[in-house]
């Protein structure tokens, strides 16, 4: 490979290992992999996103919703992915009309909003009216950008941890069959996103294999810290570029 093709290569090779990071850290606190995969990659390659995150996000979702089946909410995920309809559609009108350097100050002050939801030191009541809410929000926010998690996860701050995982994948599996449906309908799929999900799937199992293994030890809520601080530093660098 010569010098030119390797720096070709070089931002595929550097989004591979932000989403083993992201699939690792999604592993470990139920979410992770679009507020940490999202902003960089539309900062690198706004064309891939939010299909691979969103295709990436549905296979890790399935994996993590088989272990912790037995303590799902599934009157939460049935309330949320009702409301989530409405706010896909709006999310694929939104892609449709909105330009690279828009959708890039879109994405970077959306990731910075659903940080600033996740890292309030309140709950949310869990009842109907909220959970209709969050899944309205986290359709929109989930297929425009594919960092659907945030709303979901601020709701369930009260749950157990696995509880809190398996309520958060559901919605997750359910939320992107839809949104994916959705966007194909609406013409935003393309062979080119579909092929770089498939090259990163095997990034985002390994990145699952990881976080059963740091499951046991990792402190939650420094990790949850630390993605916050990630994400809104990748965010405004997006935003800063889409304004230049």
């Amino acid at each position: 490979m010569d010098i030119t093709s390797f720096n070709d290569a070089l931002p595929y090779i550097f989004l591979g290992l932000i989403i083993f990071i992201g699939s690792t850290v999604q592993g470990v606190i139920g979410f992770g992999l679009g507020t940490i995969s999202t902003p960089i990659m539309a900062l690198i390659k706004p064309e891939l996103v939010p299909v691979v995150v969103l295709c990436l996000a549905f296979i890790i979702a399935c994996t993590t919703l088989h272990r912790s089946w037995s303590e799902t909410d599934w009157k939460m995920v049935w309330y949320s992915n009702i409301a989530r309809l409405p706010g896909t559609v709006l999310a694929v009108w939104a892609l449709a009309i909105l330009s690279t350097n828009s959708l890039q100050l879109f994405i970077g002050c959306a990731v910075i909003f659903t940080m600033v939801l996740s890292s309030l030191g309140w709950t949310p009541k869990v009842n109907a009216p909220n959970t209709i809410f969050a899944g309205l929000l986290s359709g929109f926010l989930g297929t425009s950008t594919s960092i659907g998690g945030p709303p979901m996860a601020l709701l369930m701050k009260s749950f157990n941890p696995t509880k809190a995982r398996g309520t958060l994948s559901a919605t997750f599996v359910f939320g992107s069959v839809v949104s994916m449906l959705t966007l194909g309908i609406g013409g935003q799929i393309t062979t080119y996103q579909l092929k770089f999900a498939a090259i990163y799937l095997p990034l985002a199992i390994l990145g699952l294999f990881a976080a059963s293994y740091f499951n046991r030890f990792v402190d939650r809520k420094l990790l949850n810290r630390i993605v916050i601080t990630v994400s809104i530093g990748a965010s405004i660098v997006l935003i800063i570029q889409s304004l230049i």
